[in-house]
């Protein structure tokens, strides 16, 4: 077999792959989860009780009509269930609110998620479900420092899946990047591979919502290696989309005060927080 032919018959066998993998959910789903990962940016912007309504009346449009769509409903219902909740979870992160109830949905979305991949072949999973659960995981793992070290692998392991899923996946990549920044180097963390996941998530990006995170990536990143003016370009970058002001002008204040957004996001994680003895779970242990 000449080196060409070897080529174009492997570039036949990843096509075949992803074409198989967009077929695993339905477009209605696959349609309804693009769709928000651009809204989810616009609602940033709104005060909290507007947006908690807002997600919350599309969540129950969206899984009312779920049924008439679906190709694998169960795996449809746990990645729609788990990106609205992760809007909701990052609203409720900054306004007051029952945490105990907030950490008791995470880990009820976690355990159906892994339970949903894991009844099933690995070619049967879309790359939303594993970026999505490895996102309700992180929120898990945050609870706690013992957490962190139990669930951080895992979280790792959903990206790395989706990514492989679907080679074309910027949010994938910037989920993985994230991992990685906070990650140690011993662990397969590090900024150098952060940035490497950053640089190949702007290359595939495409979905106005998944550049407003790589923008955000990126900006911050350099932020974080003396690199100001490349940090101000991508968060102008960021501005151009129109798509808020909300988040971008917390940003732009965090880096006034010399603190990157990665650092006020790690402040506010809740790793460490302090939990009375009722509410530990075995993980947190």
């Amino acid at each position: 077999m000449t080196k060409r032919l070897f080529f174009l018959s492997i570039f036949f066998f990843l096509s075949c792959a992803f074409i198989f993998a967009e077929n695993i959910i339905s477009d209605f789903t696959r349609q309804k989860v693009e769709e928000f990962v651009t809204y989810r940016v616009t609602l940033k912007s709104e005060d909290h009780d507007v947006a908690y309504k807002k997600i919350d009346e599309l969540k129950k449009q969206t899984l009312a009509e779920l049924p008439n769509y679906a190709k694998d409903f169960e795996q449809e219902q746990c990645l729609l269930e788990s990106l609205y909740f992760a809007e909701y979870y990052e609203h409720a992160l900054n306004a007051d609110g029952n945490q105990k109830e907030l950490r008791a949905e995470v880990k009820r979305l976690m355990k159906n998620n892994f339970a949903c991949i894991n009844a099933r072949n690995k070619n049967d999973v879309c790359d939303w479900l594993y970026l999505l659960t490895g996102d309700v995981t992180a929120y898990y793992m945050t609870r706690s420092l013992a957490a962190t070290f139990l669930y951080g692998m895992k979280v790792r392991d959903c990206y790395e899946k989706a990514a492989e899923v679907n080679p074309e996946r910027a949010s994938a990549y910037v989920s993985m990047g994230n991992w990685c920044f906070y990650a140690p180097a011993f662990f397969g963390g590090g900024k150098a591979r952060a940035q490497k996941n950053f640089d190949i998530a702007e290359k595939c990006v495409v979905i106005p919502g998944e550049k407003y995170l790589v923008y955000i990536a990126q900006s911050q990143l350099n932020f974080e290696n003396k690199k100001t003016a490349v940090a101000n370009e991508y968060l102008e970058k960021a501005i151009a989309l129109g798509l808020g002001r909300k988040d971008l002008d917390l940003i732009a204040k965090c880096n006034k005060k010399g603190i990157s957004y990665f650092e006020y996001l790690r402040n506010r994680s809740g790793v460490d927080e302090e939990m009375s003895e009722d509410e530990k779970d075995e993980d947190d242990k």
